[in-house]
């Protein structure tokens, strides 16, 4: 009951980060144009690409060195002296190569990607520092933090024209809420970072060495098709992906809130050989992945062109791109939480290699299909790889501990899904015929779909309504 409500508080601090990050991508693609926002895109694309190069191994490793019993302050002071140097290196990197980055982004970006790297660097590390204190939830709190003020900057700039305006302004935005949000999570880290010894490198490196992969293999799955694409058509085909690939993302909420709630909890009963309760945690976890994706790809399947008209007439034309991906998000949810319990189980050297297969896959799969099939290629072979993930991370996963496919979960999630998706159908044309504009017509028809689900789904599913009514009890 409490994973369940750490995932829920974290669930609806990111929903409240995504309303907040909406909010300005609606504003700033309606009064900045696709053109625009693909250019942001790319940029914060290649920004979270280096992150997770030289950042995200890292900080898997600290969130799994602190979550175990052990001298964890010394391990924190390893990983920060590491963390350091890494950014000092990638740093005089993009100062050698600042003249073609420039070119790629179309605008003079490079210092500026710079600083945005190191506020990155060190909010993330707060983050996965505070995940392995097991404060999953408190750590939650600081993306909305991040989102808010970040939306507000990015509007200013766009509204008042302020620094500059364009794409730098926007950029300006993004290091504004990390700086914050880094100031205020540093203050809720309990662990101080002590002098190290090398046998605190060995600890911190030794994991890292392997569960970098997990971070390029995330990123990936998420920033890999737009960076290809970048390479292929013009920013404003980017802009109308990026619209829906975080439609997508939106959906995955609640599923990447499950996986990182699960990790440092899983993580700690390994280090106890608690092995029942681990796969236990694994079923439990699978049962509620695509408590909202499974239903959110039947949605977009029926509603999906008004929810991507709230952003403008011409962002419609990713319809067919969106339903592909959230497909793939829906996968790559399950594949997510595998890969994390095959960390968290300390096995971070096969989780290595099933990462290297996805990897080179989706990498391999872009360049192809985009080359020849445009931006829908780009969809489609992000979805494949992701299959390809599961297959691989289910299959390794269960070769270490045996767990239970919730196979009466997801049948109740599906058939909630249809005849949400049944009702939304039948009720569209009377929406769509009222005077209500593009916002409230999505909002009408998400928001009705979505009763009609709960509602199904609690009286069907026996599972479901004990999880409601023992975490609303508590």
């Amino acid at each position: 009951m409490r994973l369940g409500q750490t995932s829920v508080i974290k669930f609806g601090s990111t929903l409240l980060a995504s309303v907040a990050g909406f909010v300005a991508t609606l504003y700033i693609a309606q009064e900045l144009g696709s053109a625009m926002l693909g250019a942001y895109s790319l940029f914060i694309a290649v920004l979270t690409w280096l992150k997770t190069g030289f950042g995200s191994g890292l900080h898997y490793a600290i969130n799994k060195r602190v979550s175990e019993d052990g001298d964890s302050s010394r391990d924190l002071g390893a990983g920060l002296i590491v963390q350091t140097v890494a950014f000092v290196f990638v740093s005089l990197g993009l100062i050698a190569v600042r003249d073609p980055l420039n070119k790629y982004l179309s605008f003079q970006g490079a210092a500026l990607m710079i600083l945005t790297l190191g506020v990155l660097l060190a909010f993330s590390f707060v983050i996965s520092t505070l995940h392995g204190e097991q404060k999953v939830h408190v750590a939650s709190l600081l993306r909305p933090i991040d989102r808010v003020i970040r939306s507000s900057v990015q509007l200013g700039v766009v509204f008042l024209s302020l620094l500059g305006g364009g794409v730098a302004g926007l950029v300006w935005g993004y290091v504004a809420g990390a700086i914050v949000a880094t100031a205020v999570g540093v203050t809720l880290v309990s662990i101080r970072p002590r002098l190290p010894d090398r046998k605190h490198f060995e600890n911190v490196l030794g994991f890292t060495r392997y569960s970098w992969l997990s971070g390029l293999e995330e990123r990936s799955f998420s920033a890999m098709d737009t960076v290809v694409l970048g390479a292929f058509v013009g920013t404003n085909l980017i802009g109308y992906y990026e619209i829906a690939w975080n439609l997508a993302s939106l959906l995955a909420i609640f599923a990447t809130a499950i996986v990182q709630t699960l990790f440092p909890t899983i993580s700690n009963h390994t280090s106890n050989d608690e092995h029942d309760a681990v796969s236990n945690l694994v079923t439990d976890g699978l049962a509620y992945l695509g408590l909202f994706l499974i239903p959110g790809l039947l949605g977009v399947l029926v509603v999906g062109e008004h929810v991507l008209r709230i952003y403008g007439s011409e962002f419609q034309r990713a319809s067919t791109v969106l339903v592909i991906l959230v497909a793939a998000r829906l996968i790559y949810a399950y594949e997510a939480q595998f890969i994390s319990t095959l960390d968290a189980l300390n096995h971070p050297e096969v989780a290595f290699r099933v990462n290297l297969v996805f990897v080179t896959a989706n990498l391999v799969l872009n360049v192809v299909f985009v080359s020849l099939f445009g931006w829908l290629g780009a969809a489609v072979a992000t979805g494949t790889a992701a299959c390809i993930g599961l297959i691989l991370s289910f299959r390794a996963l269960r070769s270490f501990i045996e767990f239970d496919l919730p196979l009466r979960e997801f049948a109740n999630q599906l058939i909630a899904a249809v005849v949400m998706g049944c009702v939304v159908w039948l009720g569209e044309p009377v929406v769509v015929q009222t005077p209500a504009g593009p916002i409230l017509t999505a909002l009408l028809l998400v928001g009705g779909g979505a009763t009609v689900y709960f509602l199904v789904l609690i009286g069907i599913s026996n599972r479901f309504r004990t999880t409601v009514r023992n975490n609303i009890a508590i």
